[in-house]
């Protein structure tokens, strides 16, 4: 069985939200404006709301205090579906490739098969743990961490709708509480974050996503083996093809 260090994520994480982190607070940043995309809160109304001592009087406060747009909502949640699709996909490739993209433009063009089975992953598990939560909240906890990589896998790896569910669940098998531990982590970090000005948030945003990514990659059958950052070939006439040296280790393999 794989096993999972929950230091050794978060410190991975790290060193790549370090190394990404302006491309990826900018789409944290604008993915939360398209969230509150169409909705708007009366701050004098709310205020009253707050200091209301009824919670039945509160809650019909803030709801006068919140005025919706649904058409304006309905194109903020489909634009940011459609921006955590290719920002999740960035993130895979910072992991795998050192850079989040090759071209700006290409990092946008995507696959609309895969982008509604992405949507239809999401939704559907946000429903299955909302139910669980409803029952008990144990079942709701419990379905969350063992479908948390779903929708993951089926926008970057091209997973079915049935395959992403499957795999997640075959995947995160006899790590259940370390997943718990890190989802812990996570939400700390988020508190961290938030205590930051509340512009930390936006950063914490990019350490948990990478988490996610480097967690995925490690409980997946075969972790991807990395190219070299550089490989210079050698040629030695003494040898029958010369030799590869990778210039980051002292390891020479000669080829046969």
């Amino acid at each position: 069985m794989k096993q999972l260090s929950i230091g050794d994520i978060v410190s991975r994480a790290w060193d790549l939200a370090v190394k990404h982190w302006p491309i990826f607070v900018l789409f944290s940043f604008v993915n939360s404006l398209l969230g509150g995309l169409g909705m708007n809160l009366d701050p004098a109304v709310y205020m009253q709301a707050v200091s209301a001592s009824d919670p039945v009087v509160q809650a019909q406060m803030i709801q006068e205090a919140l005025t919706v747009n649904y058409p304006l909502l309905t194109i903020g949640v489909l634009l940011s579906i459609y921006l955590g699709y290719v920002v999740i996909n960035m993130y895979v490739r910072a992991y795998k490739e050192g850079r989040p993209y090759t071209s700006f433009g290409e990092a946008f063009k995507v696959d609309i098969n895969q982008l509604a089975i992405y949507f239809c992953v999401e939704l559907v598990c946000g429903i299955i743990v909302a139910a669980g939560c409803l029952l008990c909240l144990v079942p709701g906890i419990f379905l969350g961490v063992r479908l948390w990589y779903a929708p993951i896998l089926a926008a970057t790896q091209g997973a079915s709708f049935g395959e992403a569910f499957k795999r997640s669940w075959q995947m995160t098998s006899g790590h259940f509480w370390k997943l718990l531990l890190m989802g812990l982590t996570m939400i700390g970090i988020a508190i961290l974050g938030f205590c930051a000005c509340f512009v930390g948030l936006f950063f914490a945003d990019v350490i948990v996503n990478f988490m996610l990514v480097v967690s995925l990659f490690i409980l997946m059958p075969q972790e991807p083996q990395f190219a070299p950052e550089e490989t210079v070939y050698n040629h030695d006439e003494t040898t029958a093809g010369g030799a590869y040296t990778n210039s980051s280790s002292d390891f020479v393999e000669v080829q046969q």
